[in-house]
């Protein structure tokens, strides 16, 4: 179905074999700024390409230009600019293909080619100073289902009409003061294990992170944004305050339990382990994050329930708490209770709460998100989806990865874990709702800082975080069918999830072009 992603113990073995590969990381400190330059000449060698999104009309391409010779002080080749451009064509000779998304010199590549055509194949490459970028490594790997494979099918449209587009987001992590720590302790060389990467106190990544991808959201069409989970780093007053206001400029915390196509933009947030309430001396254990985001829970509690579409189709998302006071990765037999009376009311339904629900969560998760739900809790929730056939998707955050798998107790139903927006692959997630059936497609956040940081983030965990955090193509583009018509529940059977593949076919290239930063 997809391509499958490391387990945590695999990821921690390769890391212990490459660690000793990389430079000491003696010069990371707090003066840190991404604002250092690019360097204006030096050996351009394009690399890291991803083709990160696949939808039924674009496809979204990325790379970078460095130098390997020349390092930076996080053993990471130095950025240099380099003009670029993609080729593109539905047949396998080159010298059939269009030159598309042509652009002046930068060190941090993005390609979106539109105009493509639904089920179509495409055969691609993408080139700086007439090298041709090399995938990303990641373990394992191959070509044809690494990070850049050298064909890709654009997806299928569900059917029927398009009824709302939803963006989700997670892991914004406003307040943090080092990125990709498995282990934090200050004292140590680059703030814990493994060596992190330090905030710029003056241009923090979680700040133009998180407002880029607030801005994209609403540029590609959502009038629902769901932030899921970890939107502060330890529920710090000041963090929560800015991230509102960050999520303020997309639309309106709460205040309605539908949202049609063309309403004004609303938002709605469920707390992750970060955002947990906190023991004071004073005043015993403080809820910070209710206290901020209240409004767009039911009166009470720390849940909610909106629906997406019309008189005709229609989706709901039910927002659970998975925490309970200090303690976390869990599911309160009062918020399985709400998610049934929930799904009784017929509507294509989507769960979604920042720990994962798989079965194979922890096992699969590396430090310091290993936890996923309390094991009897995800079973509980598990079988409670397997009794309604209108459960629709799980969406989940928590791992920082993009990750698609399914459950035995729910057979083809969908459980997504969508990549962190604050650090690679550093994004979010547009939902498309159809009538019969939704699309899912995570894109990169594209604001040029959000691209640097993406680029100087992918080297945590010792230079192994695509191999973790990317996921496949099919873990970041896929399709799940369901009738959203109806309003009784839905026959069981009738779902599927779809790859969004189809044959090859021909076709003018006339048509097809590119937007470029």
């Amino acid at each position: 179905m997809c391509e499958s992603n490391l387990s945590r113990r695999q990821l921690l073995r390769y890391a212990a074999l490459v660690g000793a590969t990389f430079p000491a990381l003696e010069a990371i400190g707090p003066d840190w700024s991404l604002a250092d330059a690019v360097a204006a000449g030096g050996n351009a060698v394009p690399m890291n390409l991803e083709l990160v999104t696949v939808t039924d009309t674009t496809a979204i391409i990325t790379w970078f230009t460095g130098d390997p010779l020349r390092l930076d002080e996080f053993g990471r080749p130095r950025p240099v600019a380099a003009p670029g451009r993609v080729l593109i064509g539905t047949d396998p000779d080159p010298r059939t293909w269009k030159v598309v998304g042509r652009h002046d010199r930068t060190a941090y590549h993005y390609v979106e080619v539109t105009g493509l055509r639904p089920g179509r194949t495409y055969y691609w490459r993408a080139e700086s100073k007439g090298r041709v970028a090399v995938a990303t490594g990641v373990i394992p790997g191959s070509v044809l289902r690494g990070p850049a494979p050298p064909l890709f099918t654009t997806m299928l449209r569900p059917g029927g009409k398009e009824v709302g587009r939803v963006a989700w987001l997670n892991d914004l992590h406003f307040g943090e003061q080092v990125a990709g720590l498995a282990y934090s302790n200050p004292s140590l060389p680059g703030g814990g294990i493994p060596p992190g990467f330090p905030v710029d106190p003056e241009h923090p990544y979680w700040r133009f992170m998180g407002r880029g991808a607030v801005h994209d959201a609403r540029m590609r069409g959502c009038n629902l944004l769901l932030a899921n989970g970890d939107l502060s780093n330890e529920s710090e007053p000041a963090a929560l305050r800015e991230c509102k206001r960050t999520l303020d400029a997309f639309g309106t915390l709460g205040g309605t339990d539908l949202v049609r196509p063309g309403d004004d933009p609303r938002y709605f947030v469920t707390r992750g382990n970060h955002d947990r309430q906190r023991p004071t001396v004073a005043a015993g254990l403080v809820d910070r994050f209710d206290k901020r985001f209240h409004r767009g829970f039911e009166k009470g509690t720390q849940h909610f329930s909106v629906a997406v579409g019309t008189g005709r189709a229609r989706y709901r998302f039910v927002g659970l708490d998975s925490n309970d006071g200090e303690t976390t990765g869990v599911l309160r037999r009062s918020e399985l209770d709400y998610l049934e009376a929930e799904l009784e009311k017929g509507e294509a339904t989507i769960p979604l709460f920042h720990h994962p629900a798989r079965a194979t969560a922890s096992a699969t998760g590396l430090p310091p998100f290993a936890g996923g739900l309390d094991n009897d809790d995800a079973r509980a929730f598990r079988r409670l989806l397997a009794k309604y056939p209108n459960a629709a998707g799980v969406y989940a955050g928590h791992t920082h990865r993009n990750d698609l798998s399914r459950n035995t107790e729910t057979g083809r139903l969908p459980y997504f874990e969508g990549g962190a927006v604050k650090e690679y692959p550093g994004g979010y997630t547009v939902v498309r709702l159809f009538e019969k059936g939704y699309m899912v497609n995570f894109y990169k956040t594209r604001r040029r800082d959000a691209r640097a940081w993406s680029e100087r983030s992918r080297g945590e965990y010792f230079g192994l975080a695509p191999s973790y955090l990317l996921g496949g193509l099919q873990d970041r583009n896929w399709s799940y069918r369901v009738d959203a018509r109806r309003r009784t529940r839905l026959a069981h059977g009738r779902e599927s999830l779809h790859p969004g593949f189809a044959a090859d076919a021909s076709e003018s290239l006339e048509s097809v072009g590119a937007l470029v930063d």
